[in-house]
């Protein structure tokens, strides 16, 4: 909402200023931003005899201020008096009627400013306090609690500002905000009130953690029930890092008020998820560092590495013998050999397997280019999540391996919202396209991890721990999906060049690689593994009454199908049961592939489960589709169709691209033949297990069972599928893929699961957009893929 007041600042500023040495407009739109506080800095600066003027309150203008030591009551300078009420009004408090005096309005308002800063309201303001407070109204920091805030925070705030600035009188430290909301700003006053407090001398206080601080966290460890400055910071840095997460990943808030022993119990909590030993309740010099800053203890073990050079039996055996267990290393390059630039950090022919036989995993990382915001969007996101699976299937890397794809630059609040999002909504739309082969992570700072975690639904989180004076690393506690924290750039084999980074390593959560090019296991282990999820489900308490069979389904849907929108479509899943079962050492990734004895082709179990409790859930006639069938054929149809889309110039048949991409063995494209057969058996299962079949006995029975009396078996699973779904009829087929693709719910249902941005933003490329005549060529190539099957499965 515009403000007439601050419409006035801008104004009166962009007038009065316009043609000084260095001075820049700021946008007239009545609202408080950094252009309209940095332009009336300019305006101060030039009203002192700076020149030229520079958008930010440096040293020079705090002295020029505090030399001056004029309060606004007493200011003779009518323009300087001006900028005092604008910032006034910026801020959110009343200035004075007329912007050129000073009243009484504008000076009640001065001190109620006072006392939210932590300032005592009668206080005989110094010329350098006085220095601090204007450098405060002419920054965007607010005082006042704000949406998100709370006022323990706020009080904490207003504490550091009282004790350290205004009575110490620390020489580097600014007032902090008070707004309720733990920031930067704030992390950096916390660590100068530690470094007061841990004995370095006021004028070597500067915010940073080097040695001198290190070395007097060392001498000052922390215990349960302690009391006294040091002890009360140590307690803010807790109430800072929380929430922690304890053994079942449940969110563990720090309680300010809880006792000695219980704060002590969240700080083994907070080690633990941290990956701290030895696990206490001390708050000693590692505790302190993971407590202040993202890499911790840099020089702490760890098991994890990654890097560009190239893994040689002597590397890894060196590697292993230093006590790694974990190596990361890159899919691909932007660069090519030749290039300026070009690091030659792709893995190596037979790298792999040197990697596995020296006892070590690898995990996958891709990055093209990640130095600045521009390099983000959603098509770039779809075309890295492209090429890093084309790499990745190159290399063998199994099903349901995770792929982080990097973020190396220190990106702001508003580039993760308008690039760093949109460019992981694109990964996630890749690798969705490709049937979710491949899980994705992401790596950045801890900011970028979090947010791109709880927006996008990446998997597992790499930080960047070492880069801890980003942005995104400083006020922001470990994304609770973090996998591997990346602490220090070392030389590790003694040539003076870095080339090892060292990483904390959650064994817990990402396992990486240990294999490549893997076998899927058999029928027989994928019926034992929901065998052991149905004796699971028996000793569960199911608090929400859900059946066996589908508490069986969940858990293979999570990690892929449990988003917001999965869980809309079909359930939601418990993270209680998902515990309940980890608890019992079974994992997804045991059994997340099998062989289908009747083609040999390896099927994937988490899109099948997917789409299998689509049809269980929605049952169907051949009247139209309906939500089921876009968790399986019409979701992969829709797919294929946004494919087609996409690369219309090269195909302007329909037909013609089905029958070069859609179920072929031979062609990589986003709806295969294994996506076909996942599709037509999850289908064939949804009706088997609706009518109350145990699961693995449906399993079991569907793909290896030949019975009596017509009992649907894999060997005709194309003729049931044709069948039960689409009425035996061609013109059936046809029909419901129509419906399918022009249903404007299942359509925009189907486009937000599997990410198909071309079909959100350009609504010429619908399906009820296109011409008919080249819809209808697709709909027949897709019942040709079809029917073909069946009238060779009959033998016809």
């Amino acid at each position: 909402m515009s403000d007439p007041n601050v419409l006035a600042a801008q104004r009166w500023v962009n007038a009065t200023y316009a043609g000084v040495d260095g001075y820049r407009d700021c946008d007239e739109d009545g609202r408080t931003g950094w252009g309209t506080v940095l332009s009336l800095t300019q305006g101060l600066q030039h009203e002192l005899g700076i020149s030229p003027t520079v958008q930010n309150f440096g040293p020079g203008t705090f002295a020029k201020v505090q030399a001056r030591n004029l309060r606004p009551g007493s200011e003779t300078n009518k323009n300087i008096v001006r900028i005092y009420n604008y910032a006034l009004w910026c801020k959110g408090y009343y200035g004075s009627a007329s912007s050129d005096t000073w009243d009484s309005t504008a000076e009640s308002s001065l001190k109620e400013l006072y006392v939210d800063v932590g300032i005592p309201r009668e206080l005989q303001i110094g010329a350098e306090l006085w220095a601090r407070v204007t450098k405060a109204l002419l920054r965007m920091d607010q005082f006042r609690l704000v949406a998100g805030g709370d006022t323990l925070t706020q009080g904490i705030q207003r504490h550091l500002n009282s004790r350290y600035v205004v009575g110490i009188r620390i020489p580097a430290m600014n007032l902090v905000p008070c707004d309720g909301v733990y920031s930067r700003d704030v992390q950096q006053g916390l660590m100068m009130a530690i470094q007061y407090e841990i004995g370095i001398a006021k004028a070597d206080i500067n915010g940073y953690f080097g040695e001198k601080t290190i070395a007097g966290l060392k001498s000052n460890p922390v215990y349960p029930g302690d009391d006294g400055p040091l002890a009360y910071l140590f307690r803010v840095a807790c109430l800072f890092n929380s929430p922690t997460y304890d053994e079942d990943y449940g969110e563990y808030p720090y309680d300010w008020s809880a006792d000695g022993a219980a704060q002590g119990e969240w700080l083994r909590a907070f080690k633990r998820f941290s990956q701290l030993e030895p696990v206490n309740a001390t708050g000693d010099y590692q505790t302190w560092a993971q407590l202040l800053v993202s890499m911790g203890d840099p020089t702490r073990p760890a098991k994890g590495c990654d890097g560009i050079t190239e893994i040689t039996q002597a590397r890894g055996k060196a590697l292993y013998e230093k006590g790694y267990r974990l190596v990361g290393r890159y899919l691909d390059e932007k660069l090519s050999e030749g290039d300026q630039g070009w690091l030659d950090k792709v893995i190596k022919p037979g790298e792999l397997r040197t990697i596995f036989d020296c006892g070590l995993r690898v995990f996958p990382i891709s990055q093209y280019y990640g130095g600045e915001a521009s390099e983000f969007d959603f098509a770039r996101g779809e075309e890295d999540a492209e090429k890093a699976y084309q790499k990745a299937r190159g290399f063998g890397f199994n099903r349901g391996t995770c792929i982080y794809f990097a973020v190396d630059y220190d990106a702001i609040g508003t580039e993760i919202n308008s690039n760093i999002i949109p460019y992981f909504k694109g990964v996630r739309s890749g690798l969705a396209q490709r049937g979710n082969y491949y899980q994705f992570g992401v790596y950045g700072s801890r900011n970028v991890c979090d947010q791109v975690s709880r927006n996008t639904g990446a998997r597992w989180s790499f930080v960047s721990g070492m880069s801890w004076g980003f942005s995104g690393n400083l006020g922001y506690p470990l994304p609770r999906n973090w996998s591997i924290n990346q602490i220090r750039e070392y030389d590790f084999d003694g040539d003076g060049v870095r080339d090892l980074d060292h990483d904390v390593w959650r064994e817990t959560t990402d396992p990486g690689s240990d294999s490549v090019n893997s076998p899927a296991p058999g029928l027989d282990q994928f019926v034992v593994a929901l065998q052991k999820l149905e004796a699971a489900a028996d000793f569960y308490e199911n608090p929400y009454d859900k059946s066996r069979n589908q508490l069986v389904i969940e858990f293979f849907r999570y990690g892929i199908y449990n988003d917001l929108k999965w869980n809309v479509l079909l359930s939601p899943i418990e993270k209680e049961w998902i515990q309940h079962v980890q608890d019992r050492d079974i994992s997804v990734r045991d059994f997340d592939e099998f062989t289908d004895p009747v083609t040999q082709q390896t099927l994937g179990t988490q899109h099948l489960m997917a789409s299998t409790q689509g049809a269980m859930k929605y049952p169907t006639d051949t009247s139209g589709t309906n939500f089921g069938d876009i968790a399986g054929w019409g979701g992969d149809l829709l797919t294929f169709y946004a494919e087609w889309r996409r690369k219309r110039d090269a195909y302007p048949s329909g037909l013609a691209f089905c029958q070069d991409r859609l179920a072929r063995t031979d062609v990589d494209a986003t709806f295969g033949y294994a996506d076909f057969i996942e599709d037509a058996d999850a289908f064939n299962l949804g009706r088997r297990i609706r009518s109350g079949q145990r699961i693995s006995q449906a399993v079991a029975d569907y793909y290896t069972r030949t019975a009596p009396g017509g009992d649907v078996i894999a060997t005709h699973r194309w003729g049931a599928f044709y069948s039960d779904r689409f009425g035996a009829d061609y013109a059936t087929v046809e029909d419901l893929a129509r419906d399918a693709l022009a249903s404007d719910d299942l359509v925009q249902a189907a486009a937000e699961l599997f990410g198909l941005q071309i079909l959100l933003d350009d609504t010429d490329q619908l399906p009820t957009s296109i011409p008919a005549s080249e819809l209808n060529s697709f709909l027949l190539g897709f019942r040709w893929a079809l029917t073909d099957r069946v009238e060779a499965e009959e033998g016809s």
